[in-house]
């Protein structure tokens, strides 16, 4: 499965226009946000889409100082995730957190402060760590041993 929020032509056009990929991410996440308070998942889910879409737009061409661009990524991969798991699509949920794994993994590929890789790498792993919860499934209870009563007469000793 896989989810575009983004036509080719906006994707483009938020990639030559940093500045109006700032103001694009950030009203769509408070649009997203205000449509999941409303429980308005199904619509929540496409301005949270667009946000995280347009958060790793402004990440890849450092419209800001990069630790707050990723910050703003892991903030609408978060929104994306709660409106994806709310709309019925908890299964596309681990996808998205593969693609962003991968996708920060890239990021750490660059020459980088030692800080900014470090919560790159703190994000990988709690992204890891919640697709390891996502996806176990629960252990069933074994059922209790009940007790069985013993005559004298049963008893066998070696």
């Amino acid at each position: 499965m896989k989810f575009n929020f983004l036509c080719a032509n906006h994707r483009e056009w938020l990639r030559g226009r940093p500045d109006q990929a700032l103001h694009w991410c950030a009203n769509s996440y408070d649009t997203g946000r205000s449509l999941s308070e409303g429980e308005h998942w199904d619509e929540a889910l496409v301005h949270m889409g667009c946000a995280f879409e347009t958060a790793e737009i402004i990440l890849t061409t450092r419209a800001i100082e990069p630790i707050t661009g990723l910050e703003w990524f892991i903030q609408t991969l978060v929104g994306l995730t709660q409106a994806l798991e709310k709309s019925g699509r908890a299964d596309a949920v681990t996808e998205i957190r593969q693609a962003a794994i991968f996708r920060l993994r890239n990021e750490a590929m660059l020459n980088m402060s030692p800080e900014f890789e470090a919560r790159i790498y703190m994000h990988i792993m709690r992204l890891n760590s919640q697709n390891r919860q996502h996806t176990v499934t629960p252990r069933r209870s074994r059922p209790a041993p009940t007790r069985v009563e013993m005559t004298p007469e049963e008893t066998v000793y070696h």
